[in-house]
């Protein structure tokens, strides 16, 4: 039986650079969703005819997701990857699949992040564990 976790084993197979950017994407994704787009301030805000910074991300951002943009590049991603097998459009598949599931494309997103992390999982070589 191993002896080693799930998150070690993709920390082992996956990498630190793509764990963390991951991770990253998620994070600013979430504030881009959460602390801009849906803030109750920033529409007070915005809507009094401010001129600020966030007004404008505000404004630019809903493109990213509108007719599920996002997760149409994660799935185009992902799909070229299970036929090319290059680990840098899998990444890109995984990265924009991570955007996309916090940002409103969840259905095509997910389906690219899964086809990523497959090839990917599938190029890395397994940890043999004889404990």
């Amino acid at each position: 039986m191993p002896t080693t976790s799930l998150a070690v084993d993709l920390r082992k197979r996956l990498g630190w650079p793509l764990l963390i950017a991951l991770l990253v994407t998620a994070a600013a994704s979430a504030g881009l969703r959460y602390g801009l787009m849906e803030s109750d301030l920033l529409h007070g805000l915005c809507a009094g005819g401010a001129d600020d910074w966030r007004c404008l991300v505000r404004r630019v951002a809903p493109q990213l997701f509108m007719q599920e943009r996002i997760g149409v590049l994660a799935l185009a991603a992902g799909a070229l990857a299970l036929l090319l097998r290059y680990a840098l459009v899998a990444r890109l598949a995984v990265v924009a699949g991570a955007a996309g599931l916090v940002l409103y494309s969840a259905d095509f997103a997910a389906v690219g992040l899964l086809a990523g992390l497959l090839v990917l999982l599938a190029r890395a070589p397994a940890s043999v564990n004889t404990a």
